[in-house]
């Protein structure tokens, strides 16, 4: 038996690698499937308070629950690769596991858990600065080195650990970017190994006119792809059938960041490509030209926001919950016109009583939750 086994993984080895995509991959997708983000580590680790969100996620109608796990400061669960999340303090990390207490109570509730990880986000400055792209920084945030292969190996070795140990029903991968230009000694030497050419004379053009200098356009990328390439291998080896969904902007280029999640997807590394859209208007012929690159394009489902924040606020205004109107009717027109793609949300935090009331008056309502689970129309407004 033990022979068989083996010979089955060598010829599906040997397919994947004739035909350039992932043989473990699953047909797995978003249909059905109403999501929200939970990035509140200090709260959903506390037990009293992840039962009364879950509750109220479960109340709304949402049916996949996706806590941020990995902030790019330490972990949410007792681990042999990083110390925990630096903002758990005891009793949290004391004799407790709270990722594993939420996955348990979701299920409970009838809810999957598909954990979220911030990939190459880097707290700040001081969290494993070995392992930190130096210069580089978004606001007051850092970056990991994605050009590191140590990095690449940490990071699949921390999504690992959460895949083996706990019974979760997806993954949710997020800042699967560079972030930036990697300036170090070791980057020159590879980019002039590679291309026979100078990184630091290359990256000046760059930032003028990044087309103009393809290679360091395919050095970003491969870089970025290996990473989701090694996290997709690792657990398609451990759980084949276990939904993979990855967050972008797909219709944007991504000349800097290197994110592809449009050949990630071909290529069969990720089920799902969570399109980000925080805009009060959803663009929905940026939607259809991404669909139109997808062999699959149910691929492709809508992660909104039920906050105002960024570019949509006034000067000084802080962010808002939007209202439960304007959320049920976007959620409306998405599941109208894409049925059988499903839908995710960003984030809890923003979740008010009056856009549960909505959603269960609305696209979340009882009636179309008894839905079979393999109907692909379960949120289709007639």
């Amino acid at each position: 038996m033990k022979a068989i086994l083996v010979f089955i993984y060598i010829v599906t080895l040997g397919i994947s690698l004739v035909l350039g995509v992932d043989a473990y991959a699953g047909n797995a997708t978003f249909a059905n499937k109403r999501a929200i983000q939970d990035g509140d580590i200090d709260l959903w680790t506390n037990k009293d308070e992840i039962d009364r969100r879950l509750q109220r996620i479960k109340e709304a109608g949402f049916n996949v629950y996706m806590p941020l796990v990995w902030y790019g400061r330490g972990t949410t669960w007792l681990s042999k690769y990083a110390p925990w999340d630096f903002a758990l303090v005891p009793p949290a990390t004391q004799n407790n596991d709270p990722l594993g207490y939420s996955i348990t109570k979701a299920h409970q509730l009838g809810l999957e858990v598909h954990p979220w990880f911030m990939l190459v986000f880097r707290r700040d400055q001081s969290f494993m600065p070995e392992l930190g792209l130096q210069g580089i920084a978004e606001d007051e945030h850092a970056a990991f080195d994605i050009h590191n292969p140590a990095f690449r190996e940490f990071m699949t070795n921390v999504v690992l650990e959460v895949v083996t140990r706990y019974d979760i029903d997806g993954l949710n991968l997020d800042y699967a970017r560079a972030m930036g230009l990697c300036s170090s000694f070791a980057c020159e030497k590879e980019y002039h190994i590679k291309y026979n050419r100078n990184l630091g004379i290359d990256s000046l053009v760059f930032k003028v006119s990044p087309e103009k200098v393809p290679s360091l356009i395919e050095y970003q990328e491969s870089a970025v792809t290996a990473l989701i390439k090694s996290i997709s291998h690792s657990v398609r080896r451990a759980k084949p059938t276990l939904l993979i969904s990855v967050d972008g902007h797909p219709e944007l280029p991504q000349y800097t960041q290197g994110q592809n999640t449009v050949e990630w997807a071909s290529k069969g590394l990720v089920d799902v490509i969570l399109r980000m859209d925080y805009h009060p208007r959803i663009n929905t012929s940026g939607i259809e030209q991404v669909k139109a690159r997808l062999a699959n394009p149910t691929v492709l489902t809508q992660l909104i926001s039920n906050m105002a924040h960024g570019a949509d606020l006034a000067p000084s205004q802080k962010p808002y919950a939007r209202s439960g109107q304007w959320l049920a009717d976007t959620i409306s027109m998405i599941s109208t016109r894409w049925p059988d793609t499903g839908i995710a949300v960003y984030f809890y935090k923003y979740l008010t009583d009056d856009q549960i009331a909505a959603l269960r008056a609305g696209p979340f309502r009882a009636e179309r939750n008894k839905t079979a689970p393999s109907a692909p129309s379960s949120l289709r407004i007639e």
